[in-house]
């Protein structure tokens, strides 16, 4: 039994050391502390300044970002509004070619002068801002340029799907097809016209 108590004696004595070595530990850092003093209002200064001027130039980012975003959303609709006054003048231009197709007479008369003289002047109003007309006559047949109205069999000499004759003229704008030109395409000699 002396053994037994012996044994919990010891146990209790080192409780009590742990506790006392953990309040002596802490007491020191409190100690620690007080030496160093109170913090400095001017280290404290800083610490807030610097924290001020992280805030400051996030708020310079996002305001930069959103007058990027509002640049780029007003260039797109300047070039939606184009896009869109432009594909409602081609019908317009399309008018002016079957004018000087109708118009009896040579270069000489007036009033196919005349009418010549708008056109152009329409289509270099167009090409100034930026509508090209899509070449395709005698073209390999492209569906992301062309739409077939028809196809043709095949003269001699000339290679399936190629673009035979061109119905209505199409257009890019900017590298982009604005109108698809509508075209009659040449069929393989085993094909049914369309």
């Amino acid at each position: 039994m002396i053994r037994k108590k012996g044994s919990m004696e010891s146990k209790t004595e080192e409780a009590s050391r742990t506790v006392v070595e953990g309040q002596a530990e802490a007491a020191g850092n409190d100690k620690a502390a007080a030496a160093e003093g109170p913090p400095d209002p001017r280290e404290a200064e800083i610490e807030r300044l610097r924290a001020r001027e992280e805030d400051l130039l996030r708020a310079l980012a996002e305001l930069s970002n959103a007058q990027r975003r509002r640049k780029q959303e007003m260039e797109q609709s300047l070039r939606h509004a184009r896009e869109s006054l432009i594909r409602d003048l081609l019908p317009v231009l399309d008018d002016f070619e079957r004018a000087m197709g109708a118009i009896p007479g040579g270069d000489d008369d007036p009033i196919r002068a005349g009418v010549a003289l708008v056109r152009d002047r329409l289509a270099r109003l167009l090409e100034r801002e930026g509508l090209e007309p899509i070449q395709s006559q005698g073209e390999p047949f492209d569906p992301t340029l062309h739409d077939a109205i028809a196809t043709m069999p095949a003269p001699e000499g000339v290679a399936p799907n190629t673009v035979l004759e061109v119905a209505q003229a199409g257009y890019r704008l900017h590298d982009r097809v604005l109108r698809h030109a509508k075209v009659v395409v040449a069929a393989d000699a085993g094909e049914a016209p369309l």
